[in-house]
């Protein structure tokens, strides 16, 4: 009888493949690092066996979250500057602080901090911007959680740049680097147009072609800046990035909150993925995303929990939840966002957005092994009618109890496997005390 590295048994199975097929008492053959097969346990367990074993009678298997717009190495930076506009939160509080203690061992320690709560939180992939990205690659390696990382792309010299060239170049070079990681990719990521002049987005647009990148940016974000793209460029944003080629090319944009009608059909036209962080929107007061206009256009959606310092956690489910019920109020409509067209959004939806929807998003043979498992036998967890329901308004972070991803147990039964949890907690109160001793803005920090 074949031996597999894993095998997952008993398990009440969410595929979300094409037909979004349930299997109950279904089972997963996982060998070198992929989905070798998937079907009843009976059939499974005549054929396979291993020394890795999860009987997941009393749990939900389904694909890992995508967390498709995150800056992880700010997980730092929880709950620094709150309950401020955008603008005041950036210039004033997070870009002095970030050049004050921004460097490759803090980026390291932070980002592999917030590597492990998006582990415990169901998160097997993530799509992030910052600096430094070859320390956050490092830390998600060390982990072994799927990261597509992107170095932060400015106009003027910032913490480890001098210019906006260096930035492009030091993303290419990673990306060369680590070319033969199965965990990690990069992007170029231009931060945004009123950060990125038109020369500096050119020349991202060109070392994204040459070296077969995707472009990740924010876009719309805020009323202003669609005010300040009109009287400083004649356009809107996306009219903008379309005039000059931004969008001819595989690009995933975050937030597409002040978008209209005609910029939405350009979107759609040019396949641009949008990740929209509902709790970062909220909390920043930046608006409400047209989800149900990009839906009626068939744009691709998808979900992330934008850094921790703007919406302090990285709690994906929570994420799931808030966007549907928030939508169906906005909208006055408690049919819009069913259930099962938001777990696609924090699954198959953030594969096709990073371009990786035939290895990854969905539980199918050949697939990448990104599987988490979900504890449905809690209190707050039963009765179950609705399987859908129940992972978008019922089960929380709390539930997920295994993760595997590319094939490997990084977390098992709560239990982290790669890192030590307590050295994490220590090492950010480490943090926490160097940040309030020497961060000299108006903040008032409490014990």
């Amino acid at each position: 009888m074949p031996k597999v590295d894993i095998f997952i048994k008993n398990g009440l199975i969410v595929t979300v493949n094409e037909k979004m097929e349930i299997i109950e008492n279904g089972a997963i053959a996982i060998k070198n690092s992929r989905i070798l097969k998937i079907g009843k346990t009976e059939l499974l367990e005549a054929e396979y066996t291993s020394d890795k074993i999860f009987d997941a009678s009393s749990n939900i298997v389904m694909p890992g979250l995508i967390n498709a717009h995150t800056h992880i190495p700010m997980t730092y930076f929880r709950g620094l500057a709150d309950d401020l506009p955008l603008d005041e939160w950036l210039q004033n509080h997070i870009w002095p602080v970030e050049a004050k203690f921004l460097s490759e061992e803090f980026v390291y320690d932070a980002a592999l901090h917030g590597a492990a709560e998006m582990i415990k939180n169901g998160i097997t992939m993530f799509n992030d911007m910052y600096f430094f990205s070859k320390q956050t690659a490092l830390a998600a390696s060390k982990i072994g959680i799927r990261g597509v990382l992107g170095e932060g792309v400015l106009d003027y010299p910032f913490v480890c740049h001098n210019n906006s060239q260096e930035m492009i170049d030091y993303a290419v070079e990673n990306q060369k680097e680590f070319s033969e990681n199965d965990l990690i990719d990069f992007t170029i990521a231009p931060h945004a147009i009123y950060t990125c002049n038109k020369n500096n987005l050119l020349k991202s647009i060109e070392a994204a072609q040459k070296n077969n990148m995707m472009l990740h940016m924010h876009v719309a974000e805020t009323e202003k800046e669609v005010k300040d793209s009109l009287k400083n460029f004649g356009k809107r944003p996306v009219f903008y990035l379309n005039d000059i080629g931004f969008l001819d090319n595989k690009v995933i944009i975050a937030h597409g909150i002040w978008v209209n009608d005609e910029e939405q059909d350009i979107l759609k036209e040019k396949n641009i993925s949008i990740a929209i962080t509902t709790e970062s929107h909220l909390k920043l007061a930046s608006g409400f995303a047209p989800i149900k206009d990009y839906l009626a256009k068939g744009v691709n959606i998808c979900l992330g929990t934008d850094g921790v310092s703007s919406n302090n956690n990285l709690d994906m489910l929570a994420e799931m939840d808030f966007t549907a019920k928030l939508h169906k109020a906005y909208n006055q409509d408690p049919t819009l966002l069913p259930a099962s067209e938001v777990v696609k959004m924090a699954t198959i939806n953030g594969a096709k957005a990073l371009n990786k929807e035939n290895i990854l998003g969905s539980l199918e043979e050949g697939k990448l092994a990104d599987i988490i498992l979900i504890n449905r036998d809690s209190l707050d967890a039963v009765p179950m009618y609705n399987i859908y329901s129940h992972l978008v308004y019922t089960i929380n972070s709390s539930d997920i109890k295994d993760v595997i991803i590319n094939g490997k147990v990084v977390m098992e039964d709560r239990k982290l496997i790669t890192v030590d949890e307590k050295e994490l907690i220590e090492k950010a109160k480490y943090y926490q005390e160097k940040i309030k001793n020497n961060y000299n803005n108006c903040i008032t920090f409490t014990s």
